[in-house]
């Protein structure tokens, strides 16, 4: 090589470098080690977010703001608090707070002893001024605020409207996230109708999970297993064959009654009953009382869905299938702005529907009602109750 070669090649190489001690640097200067907090007219600091300039050394003065992020220079030095110079003119800004993430909206108070909460803050990062006992002074536009690390949205809110509704009317709602739960009347005891579907459909799985159930056995539709009201196997002509694992999405998709009776039947005597599945999982056997009989509360109903949730966002082998069916049932009640798995019952008065709802922030809601007028359902009061529970769960649990 060269002597010219070798000599282009190193002063390729000490650009490079020169270059990358530059940006080196820059990022030191940024990052606040070079800064000087002795007092003197030469010290500076990178403010790395937009920050408020005020007339003294208090956040209840008068002050200037927001400024952009930019390097500053530091005329006095009081601890947390400097003092700057900015355009010709002189002010304090406050370099003491530390960044935190809030994962969910929380109540803000200007003082800890206040009964209400001024407004929500967060979710997202805050600047935290002070720390004391689950609370958070945090630097807000109109100066510091109390933020409640356990604070819990306000019953009351819920309370109010739903004593605007008929004593006809339960509701279990529960935010997936937090493990916050409201019941109104969420205890009384209703004919479950076809709600009854989905827990009996968890069982089933649970057994092909586990090794003791063949969801590829196939069944024969028979005049004994017609069954009217909803479904679409009634109308087929006998001799039609399904395996189980259709039956079952037949049974929670469609309702159908004609399935639900040959899987009822199908598992019967199964060594682990339905009756003993039902317990070991923590539900109330009490409400069994035949397997189509059933009878449920809309709290007890919220404890299973709890169960197929977890079930359904696992990685079983028939867990997205259960999902799937559930997101397409033939008659949503329920509604939202979100997807949301849902199983729905309609006899004999009752109108009922219990859901999982994938907003930001996912919640369960059960309603249960007598409100099936002359089979014409409580699709209004319904609605009015899903989209009052969606806005409630979107403004105390909505996520970034």
């Amino acid at each position: 090589m060269s002597e010219k070669k070798m000599l282009l090649m190193i002063c390729g190489l000490v650009g490079v470098l020169v270059v990358i001690f530059a940006v080196f640097f820059s990022l030191l200067a940024q990052s606040g080690i070079f800064e000087n907090r002795a007092g003197d007219n030469s010290a500076f600091r990178y403010m790395r977010y937009d920050f408020f300039v005020y007339e003294a050394p208090d956040f209840f003065v008068d002050r200037d703001g927001p400024f952009r992020p930019q390097m500053v220079q530091i005329v006095e030095d009081r601890g947390d608090w400097v003092r700057i110079k900015y355009g010709g003119n002189l002010g304090w800004i406050y370099i003491g707070a530390n960044e935190y993430v809030l994962e969910r909206p929380l109540g803000a108070f200007y003082n800890k002893g206040d009964a209400a909460h001024a407004r929500l803050v967060g979710p997202g990062s805050v600047e935290v001024l002070a720390q004391e006992d689950g609370w958070l002074l945090v630097l807000e536009q109109d100066g510091p605020m109390w933020v409640d690390l356990n604070f819990r949205p306000p019953m009351n809110e819920l309370t109010s409207f739903f004593e605007g509704f008929p004593h006809n009317v339960s509701v279990f709602y529960m935010n997936l996230d937090m493990g916050f739960i409201f019941g109104h009347r969420d205890d009384v005891v209703f004919a479950s109708a076809s709600l009854n579907k989905a827990p009996h459909a968890l069982y089933v799985y649970y057994l092909a999970e586990n090794g003791m159930a063949d969801l590829g056995r196939t069944h024969t539709f028979t005049q004994a297993h017609f069954r009217g009201g909803t479904g679409v196997i009634r109308h087929m002509p006998f001799g039609v064959v399904f395996t189980e694992n259709e039956l079952l999405i037949h049974s929670v998709r469609d309702s159908d009654n004609v399935a639900f009776r040959m899987l009822v039947e199908a598992y019967y005597h199964h060594p682990l009953t339905y009756y003993e599945f039902y317990r070991n999982l923590g539900g109330n056997s009490d409400l069994v009382r035949n397997i189509t009989g059933h009878q449920m509360t809309a709290g007890e109903m919220g404890f299973i869905m709890q169960h197929i949730f977890d079930y359904i966002e696992g990685d079983g082998i028939y867990a997205a299938e259960f999902k799937n069916s559930l997101l397409n049932s033939d008659v949503p009640i329920i509604m939202a702005d979100y997807p949301v798995a849902q199983k729905y019952g309609q006899w004999d008065g009752n109108f009922h529907d219990a859901a999982i709802v994938y907003a930001p922030s996912p919640y369960i809601l059960v309603i249960m009602s007598n409100l099936d007028r002359q089979g014409r359902g409580g699709f209004e009061e319904f609605k009015e109750i899903s989209m009052f529970i969606q806005n409630f769960n979107n403004t105390y649990f909505r996520t970034q």
